[in-house]
Parts: C-alpha cells; sequence; structure tokens
C-alpha cells in the first residue's frame, strides 16, 4: 500500500553500500523503520531530509506484515536549521529523538507524542537561550502521555498539598510512587533527595506554556539534579536503563 504521513527522523544507518535503514516516527503509524534505496548516493533524490530531527513528508510502501517497510520519497516540511548550526541545539535535539527511539515501541500510532516531538524541536530550533529547558519539558510531557505523570501537588504519602511551609531545603522522590514527600513526611525517609529548586523548576516546566518554556532560568547545578531525576524515574518505569550519549556531550561542553 502506498502511503503519505507526516514523520520525523530519530536514527539513519548505512544499508548495504548505497541505501539507509531509517527510524521514523510518523504522525500516522508511530515509530518504524523503513529502507531507502540509494540514499547514500551523491545524486540522491532524498537529500539532506534523511538527517535525525528532520521533520519530512515520507511516501511509504507499506506492508503490514513486514518489519522494515520502503521509503519511496521524504520531502522536507520545515527546516530546522538552527538544529544543525548551533551545537548545544543539536545535542538536544538528538538526545529528544534518542529517547523516542528508545522508549516507544513500534508500530503505536501517538498523535499526541508526535505533536509534541514536532513542536518541541520546532521550539528548540527558535530559542535564543535556556534551551536546555526544552528538554526537560519534552521529558516531562512525554511520561505524562505515556501513563507516568509526575505528582508535583501533593505529598504522595500524605496528601497534604505543596507549600513553602511544608517544603525543607531538600525533597525526597520516589520514583517507584511517581512523587515527592513533603518536609514531615521525609524526615526519617532514606531516599533519594533534592534540593527544592529542582522540585520547583519540574513544577514550573509542567505547566508552562511551550512558548514561555525558556523564560525560567534554570542553574548548572540544578540542571544536573534534573537530569539526575528524570533518568531515574524512566529506567524504573520504561524497563531499561534510560542514558542518554547526547545530553553526557552536552554536559561536558
Amino acid at each position: 500500500m502506498l502511503t503519505k504521513t507526516e514523520a520525523v527522523v530519530l536514527k539513519a544507518v548505512k544499508y548495504r553500500e548505497t541505501s539507509k535503514i531509517v527510524t521514523l516516527y510518523t504522525k500516522k503509524f508511530g515509530k518504524i523503520n523503513a529502507v531507502a534505496k540509494g540514499a547514500m548516493l551523491t545524486t540522491s533524490k532524498f537529500g539532506a531530509s534523511l538527517e535525525p530531527m528532520s521533520y519530512i513528508l515520507a511516501v511509504l510502501y507499506k506492508k503490514e506484515t513486514r518489519e522494515v517497510q520502503f521509503l519511496s520519497q521524504a520531502d522536507l516540511i520545515k527546516p530546522f536549521l538552527s538544529l544543525y548550526s548551533d551545537y548545544n541545539k543539536m545535542i538536544l535535539g538528538l538526545s529528544i529523538c534518542e529517547l523516542v527511539y528508545k522508549l516507544m515501541k513500534f508500530e503505536e500510532e501517538n498523535l499526541r507524542i508526535f505533536n509534541l516531538l514536532v513542536n518541541t524541536l520546532e521550539k528548540l530550533n527558535e530559542a535564543e537561550k535556556n534551551e536546555v529547558n526544552f528538554l526537560w519539558f519534552f521529558i516531562i510531557h512525554l511520561l505524562d502521555v505515556s501513563g507516568f505523570k509526575i505528582n508535583f501537588t501533593s505529598c504522595i504519602s500524605c496528601g497534604e498539598k505543596f507549600s513553602d511551609e511544608n517544603l525543607s531545603k531538600k525533597v525526597v522522590f520516589l520514583s517507584d510512587r511517581g512523587g515527592f514527600l513533603c518536609s514531615k513526611c521525609s524526615s526519617s525517609m532514606k531516599a533519594s533527595d533534592y534540593s527544592v529548586a529542582t522540585f520547583k523548576s519540574l513544577a514550573w516546566l509542567e505547566k508552562a506554556k511551550i512558548e514561555n518554556v525558556t523564560n525560567l532560568k534554570i542553574q548548572s547545578n540544578i540542571n544536573n539534579e534534573i537530569h539526575n531525576l528524570l533518568m531515574e524515574y524512566m529506567s524504573k518505569h520504561f524497563g531499561e536503563l534510560v542514558n542518554l550519549k547526547s545530553v553526557e556531550v552536552y554536559y561536558k561542553l
């Protein structure tokens, strides 16, 4: 069946001498693999449209019983030029694609995740400051859509709503329960603790509109804590160790 769908290129690897196998997150079908014949040739009709992070209109020969589909054509819908020219943005954009590649199952269509992916890459491309916020924003909302929403509203033990009065300098996060403890409930708890600034930054990003994400300035030590908290939580709930190679490079810059 010949079909068209919007897609984001998550990964591309060489296949034989002249072709590529690309992993796409598509609007219609979710994550799929497809062969792009002749994509390695200098005269290839695909051009630069198969680079990771590319937002394309894909023409596929799709067969339900086939694990790897055939990509007939790929046209850029909107070029995210800044994601390739700005090294920091490129690392973050690749991290977002790496997450989708690692965590999403094949052939499970999810329009909310597709729109989140495209919108985040688009806004990251336009960002002029605090671009790392888009990675945290993406992860928080990916968790929500996937059924692993983090509770930033109230203590997961006593149920009391969080306020300045019941949050100490450190907060305890329980990854197996997807939430935080208030000062009273965490006083005798031996678990991973984080600064209140980490909690407040994540809670702010959860509620923020995507166009306002870069308004929040997060200190580098808090970014490190956010990274550790989110990686621990994703590893716990997606059943595999989530270790983003791209983010490791970002922190070395």
